[in-house]
């Protein structure tokens, strides 16, 4: 009898095994993170020339996709003639797919070595519902414009690193009250007791009494007269 019962039991638990595998390959796949919004990425290798090297997608998962484009024809940025043209910056510009921004970073030129494969990083400052309201950039090395500076071409940007940071709330400090120092003594005023009702607005009740002890006889006399 024992025999039975163990090849029974080995075969429910066989079973269960194929169904939970059955279970699991047969599960819905997440759905994929959507777009929230597109930027158009463009740089300026040359001074007064701004070509498009990328475009940056913002998805709702709180993740930030790069794609580079080729250096062959590349879309170039119109109407830069309102900005301002300084051969010792290296200027980014990223421009909304939607029209609702288009913000322009610039950085000290120097920074780019052209001995360097550089990297740069865009920080997206977002609101609760995920739009932009601040962009930080940062490429390239600082050290390198303790060297000779470089006011000509630069070789483009190898790679590319942006960062989602959603607004938050700080900590609300605790502020200390003011203290109260006794100028006699020298030491902090002990804070002075609380007054009862009474005491704070006697003058307002003891006139009040008054008033309506000596106004309540007269009615009553009036009245004795009359009879």
């Amino acid at each position: 009898m024992r025999a039975p019962c163990v090849a029974t039991l080995l075969a429910l638990f066989m079973l269960s095994v194929v169904a939970l595998a059955s279970s699991d390959s047969t599960a819905a796949p997440s759905p994929a993170a959507a777009s929230i919004e597109k930027f158009n990425v463009f740089h300026n290798l040359d001074l007064g020339q701004y070509v498009q090297r990328g475009e940056l997608q913002l998805m709702d998962d709180g993740t930030a996709q790069y794609q580079s484009i080729g250096l062959q024809d590349p879309p170039q940025l119109t109407d830069t003639d309102s900005l301002i043209q300084d051969p010792a910056k290296y200027t980014v510009i990223l421009q909304s797919s939607q029209g609702k921004a288009q913000y322009v970073l610039p950085i000290d030129r120097c920074r780019l070595s052209s001995n360097d494969k550089s990297e740069e990083t865009f920080v997206f400052h977002t609101t609760d519902a995920g739009t932009v309201f601040h962009v930080d950039y940062d490429a390239g090395k600082t050290a390198n414009c303790l060297q000779k500076s470089q006011e000509g071409s630069v070789q483009p940007i190898v790679f590319t690193k942006a960062l989602l940071r959603p607004r938050a709330i700080g900590p609300t400090p605790k502020l200390a009250a003011v203290a109260s120092i006794d100028a006699a003594t020298g030491k902090e005023k002990q804070p002075e007791p609380q007054k009862s009702f009474l005491a704070k607005y006697w003058y307002y009740i003891i006139p009040l009494v008054l008033v309506l002890l000596f106004t309540g006889e007269e009615p009553q006399q009036e009245g004795n007269t009359r009879r």
